[in-house]
């Protein structure tokens, strides 16, 4: 067990960033941590971050410092943890990834089909440059990744030779949250088999307390499917004949056309949706800070996270009911954060977690190479996140992940080295764009719009 005494905060103005620090604030005597250092490519939002930060500190009485530096070296210099949320481009990157693959006639969504490719070539040269710049400073320090794709960002810095990488994303634990909260059971009594990539996955068991309750939740599967929101995007025939429990954002795999049809239909793109909360949210905090009333910034901050959190996903399944998040809740809820301290905790030796990391399979799947990463219930340990052996996946599930983690390879080369034909195969790989004609067409577009973004494609 070590103390974690510096944390590096990347992306520190981001919207969600509170959220890690008070949950790193609320261990911090835990965790013996000194020092939060936030940095931004936005120096005014990490500010505004940062002081919501101090005005949690007193509240939960904590003595570790929150500060904010734009120096790289200084902001890794010494740390345990850096966690990476980066948006190259910022929100109007994603929107205009969003609007163009729909004008093409393709799903516009940031991390997966054309999008998650236009979001991977800006991001993965900037990911490794900050992970270089880490090791040089701090090279026993652990990179957390949470800038999407998740998986593929993990990817390639795996394959650039980067071991201290995990990628996280909460949609895997935030099933298992609903799981639990639909079955009456504590979470820590419960433990899932996952397998598959980021936002690409399956639970295929459920165990509690060692008994397997999966065939059971699959044969009342209507009841499932209403009382766990994410799986009613799909409905009961969908999930009863996969016999396994689908990630969410498989319901642009399965539902293709439908959320394709709902994204044209609606007047605003959820980039352009979040972007409007964003700047809401940011004006309400400086309003409030520049008063000197950080309870009343915490308790706009909660309000407006939490509508936005409740309407995930909602406007393109037009599902109507909500995930029951409110602003009482907001910080005990613990999504994305939870995790990312969770696997923190586990890897500083606090104890050992099962967790569900994008990581290399290291022969645990069959479903790809040792050096290829998957998403996959994991063992993390001090020692670092360690995939639990996993049975095969059915043909229709695993034909899919196979085709999709072809697309992320080929994705990779074309971000290292600025491979216009690679980019294409990618497209061709994945089963939500395919045809090369509409693929050059919309890839072309995307490389003009975001040639600043982009400096390997020149």
């Amino acid at each position: 067990m070590r103390s974690v005494e510096k944390v590096a905060v990347i992306g520190g103005g981001g919207v969600r960033v509170p959220l890690l620090l008070h949950g790193l604030l609320r261990r911090s005597r835990q965790l013996a941590l000194d020092e939060i250092v936030l940095t931004d490519s936005l120096p005014g939002r990490a500010q505004l971050v940062a002081a919501l930060g101090e005005a949690m500190r007193q509240e939960l009485g904590s003595g570790t410092a929150i500060r904010v530096s734009e120096d790289l070296d200084d902001v890794f210099e010494g740390i345990s943890f850096a966690f990476s949320a980066v948006r190259t481009g910022g929100a109007e990157a994603r929107i205009l990834d969003e609007r163009i693959a729909l004008a093409h006639g393709l799903i516009g969504q940031e991390t997966t089909g054309i999008g998650g490719m236009s979001m991977a070539l800006r991001t993965i040269p900037v990911a490794l440059s900050l992970i270089e710049r880490m090791e040089r400073r701090a090279p026993n320090a652990w990179f957390l990744n949470f800038t999407n794709p998740s998986g593929l960002i993990v990817e390639a810095l795996h394959e650039e030779g980067h071991e201290h990488v995990v990628g996280l994303c909460d949609a895997p634990s935030g099933l298992k949250g609903d799981l639990c909260r639909y079955l009456g059971v504590d979470e820590d009594k419960v433990s899932i088999a996952y397998q598959g990539l980021n936002h690409l996955g399956f639970i295929q068991s459920v165990r509690i307390e060692g008994i397997e309750v999966l065939p059971a939740l699959l044969e009342g599967a209507e009841d499932l499917c209403a009382g766990v929101r994410t799986l009613g995007f799909f409905g009961p025939d969908l999930i009863r004949g996969l016999g396994l429990l689908p990630n969410e954002y498989l319901y642009y795999f399965y539902r293709r056309q439908a959320a394709y049809e709902r994204e044209r239909a609606l007047d605003q793109t959820r980039g352009e949706m979040v972007l409007a909360w964003n700047e809401r949210l940011y004006a309400d905090l400086a309003e409030a800070l520049a008063r000197g009333d950080g309870q009343d910034a915490l308790a706009r901050y909660r309000t407006i996270l939490a509508a936005r959190r409740n309407s995930y996903m909602s406007e393109v399944t037009a599902s109507r009911h909500d995930r029951g998040i409110t602003a009482d809740t907001i910080f005990t809820e613990e999504g994305y954060e939870g995790l990312a301290l969770r696997v923190m905790t586990a890897l500083a030796g606090h104890g050992e977690q099962e967790l569900h990391l994008n990581v290399p399979s290291r022969g645990a799947t069959d479903l790809l190479m040792a050096d290829e990463v998957g998403e996959l219930t994991c063992d993390v340990d001090e020692h670092g996140a360690h995939p639990r052996p996993a049975v095969p996946l059915p043909f229709g599930p695993r034909g899919l992940v196979r085709q999709v983690k072809d697309y992320e390879r080929l994705t990779v080369r074309a971000a290292l080295y600025g491979d216009r034909e690679a980019a294409l195969q990618a497209a061709m790989a994945h089963p939500l764009i395919g045809d090369r004609s509409v693929a050059a067409s919309c890839l072309d577009e995307l490389l003009a719009r975001h040639r600043d973004h982009l400096p390997q494609f020149a």
